[in-house]
């Protein structure tokens, strides 16, 4: 009879394997390290995920997901496309700052080159609807016309460098720093 399979300790196993890989790489994870980390038997964590590549794209898919969830909520939709980008940008902010595991996870897993691009690919479709408030910023001459891949970097790079440099104790975290960062953000992509 298959074990049932327990969500939380699955997030505790999707964890564990982020912050391993974090620290480690890719190459370097072993799954008896994932199941110690995660405080369940290795047998256990092979009841979840029968490889390492398994359960890193599961790890990567389930955070993709989480966060295009969060950038897709309509709660973030306003009136003009500067205050509908400037409330995804702060909720990706915020989730970055809440979850920086997560951030360096995605990170590290798209430049990796260890992992298959038709993953990556999959699960980023699931970002066309943040894309198509840019488009339509495009479309209405207020945002750069440039690939959307670009003005996409734009955006995500100052978060996770400034992240980086909040969780290094760089840089304070102020309700006026980070409106002054989404601004520079803004004027980068503004025509």
């Amino acid at each position: 009879m298959a074990r049932q399979k327990d969500d939380i300790k699955r997030e505790k196993i999707l964890d564990a394997a982020r912050q391993l890989v974090i620290n480690t790489g890719f190459t370097s994870l072993r799954m008896a390290e994932v199941a110690q980390k995660a405080g369940v038997a290795t047998g256990t964590l092979y009841t979840y995920y029968k490889s390492k590549e398994a359960l890193i794209n599961d790890a990567y898919i389930t955070t993709k997901k989480e966060i295009i969830e969060l950038l897709t909520d309509p709660v973030h939709i306003e009136q003009t496309t500067y205050l509908t980008l400037k409330n995804v940008w702060m909720a990706y902010f915020y989730f970055c700052h809440k979850n920086p595991d997560k951030m360096l996870f995605v990170e590290q897993f798209i430049y990796s080159g260890y992992i298959d691009e038709t993953i990556i690919e999959k699960v980023d479709e699931g970002l066309y609807e943040v894309f198509k408030y840019v488009e339509k910023g495009q479309k209405e001459g207020i945002i750069k016309n440039a690939p959307i891949e670009l003005l996409q970097a734009q955006i995500q790079a100052p978060i996770h460098d400034i992240i980086k440099l909040i969780h290094k104790k760089q840089i304070k975290l102020t309700k006026n720093y980070i409106d002054s960062c989404f601004q520079m953000t803004w004027d980068a992509l503004k025509q």
